[in-house]
């Protein structure tokens, strides 16, 4: 027997939401139950549409709900009863719009990757309001933006364990920026980056915390650094918000898997 509630809530001056619960009191929610509850309120609440957008939107709504589940099941998740809780259901949805406009790979692979954190993390407080924001940004930002932010967050908030000499750490800056794909300067998106509230105060160039955090040459560190990382700027490292788009970013491009956990704090 299952349990059925509808739910009018206002979400905006003049316009309404409609939520859908639906849980099953003995096996919780299947995949396939979570991923049709996701569409349907994204369709339902979704400005009404010419027939072909309309099949576009639904398409992408489907793309990203299987790139979702897909990787909670990898997880071994089994039960999807969170699709049910109208906190969940308002940041799916608001994915679901972004990538509906936006349609992307690479803001799929964002927008997936933060909702199944968002809801691995959903007794975190605080984890809950930096991961909801970051849905909100990552529609804002280009693949340059977007592995400045990794290149930022690796330069200046890092300390990889294999990295022993001049010659590891030129490996390692060289991979980077390989996988990133930057070749030139970062001062032309800082402004923009600054104004979406990706970056705070922090004193220290890339080579300057290179040299100190491995006890290598200064000089020396300038001189193998791509141009990308040497023009990383002295006064500015990433908000929480960066870090965890910073993270996705790279765990989508690398090798490397980054724990949020070690870089934010729960408060």
């Amino acid at each position: 027997m299952s349990d059925e509630t509808k739910i009018i809530q206002k979400a905006a001056l003049g316009s309404d939401t409609t939520q859908i619960g639906e849980q099953n009191n003995y096996y919780g929610m299947t995949a396939e139950e979570a991923s049709n509850l996701a569409i349907k309120l994204f369709m339902d609440n979704f400005p009404r549409l010419q027939e072909e957008a309309k099949k576009i939107a639904k398409e992408r709504a489907e793309e990203l709900c299987k790139d979702i589940v897909d990787k909670l099941e990898k997880q071994g998740k089994t039960n999807f009863s969170e699709f049910s809780d109208p906190d969940i259901q308002y940041i799916l949805n608001k994915s679901h719009q972004e990538y509906a406009r936006f349609g992307t790979q690479t803001l799929r692979d964002l927008l997936s990757n933060l909702i199944v954190n968002r809801i691995n993390y959903d007794n975190d407080y605080y984890m809950k309001i930096l991961l909801d924001e970051a849905v909100e940004i990552v529609k804002s930002l280009s693949e340059v933006h977007l592995n400045y932010l990794s290149l930022i967050f690796l330069c200046k908030q890092t300390k990889m364990n294999g990295i022993n000499s001049i010659e590891s750490l030129k490996e390692h800056c060289e991979y980077i920026c390989a996988k990133m794909s930057v070749t030139n300067g970062i001062e032309s998106s800082i402004p923009f980056l600054h104004m979406l509230r990706l970056l705070t105060i922090s004193l220290g160039s890339a080579a300057e915390v290179y040299s100190k955090q491995y006890n290598l040459d200064i000089d020396k560190v300038k001189e193998i650094l791509p141009l990308a990382m040497n023009s990383i700027p002295g006064d500015y490292s990433l908000t929480p918000v960066g870090i965890i788009i910073a993270i996705i970013n790279i765990r989508n491009k690398t090798n490397l898997n980054l724990d949020f956990k070690i870089w934010i704090k729960s408060i």
